[in-house]
């Protein structure tokens, strides 16, 4: 009987062994977001999306522009005057937003300070805070580092709602036109 119950007892061990191990290999091959890598070179897309940021902003031009891949896309760094720039394309190349870096302090927009002091990432020092540029958009991202000098990336969206991925627009058909909105605007069908 106790070689029975041993039995048992190791079978279920093993069991559970085995789903840690399957969810630790299912967290650990999830993509997490990269901005701290260069673009890999694909010398069509790069100037393609560097000629069209610089129709979007003449500042841009004869810029150095620093291209980074994230799995969301592609990011244009610069500086023009002091200012930093961040352009953000979508996974196709297409221009989704551009941000300006700001300095953290009691300028910053307060809904988004109160929002950032009521969040899980208070405890955590802002080093990098960004505002889109877009005027039929409003929103945030924020590079933080915490205790151990870790750092994270997270968005913010215009109500104070933390994201460690930054809102997509979706394409809106009309008769005519053919026009973007944010994804928050969207109405589900249910």
């Amino acid at each position: 009987m106790k070689k029975i119950i041993n039995y048992v007892i190791c079978i279920v061990a093993a069991s559970g062994l085995s789903r840690m191990v399957v969810a630790q290999e299912l967290t650990s091959s999830a993509k997490q977001p990269i901005l701290n890598e260069p673009l890999p070179i694909d010398s069509t897309r790069n100037q393609r999306m560097e000629k069209d940021l610089n129709k979007r902003n003449s500042l841009s031009d004869n810029q150095p522009v620093t291209w980074k891949e994230s799995v969301y896309g592609y990011t244009g760094s610069y500086s023009s005057d002091n200012v930093q720039y961040m352009a953000r394309y979508d996974k196709e190349g297409k221009y989704v937003e551009t941000l300006t870096k700001k300095e953290w302090n009691e300028n910053a927009p307060a809904k988004l300070r109160s929002s950032y002091d009521q969040s899980y990432y208070k405890s955590q020092k802002v080093t990098g805070y960004w505002e889109v540029t877009e005027p039929s958009r409003k929103g945030y991202y924020l590079e933080l580092k915490d205790d151990q000098n870790k750092t994270s990336r997270v968005w913010v969206n215009e109500d104070g709602k933390f994201s460690n991925s930054p809102s997509q627009k979706q394409v809106i058909k009309s008769n005519k036109d053919m026009y973007l909105v944010p994804d928050s605007t969207m109405k589900k069908d249910h």
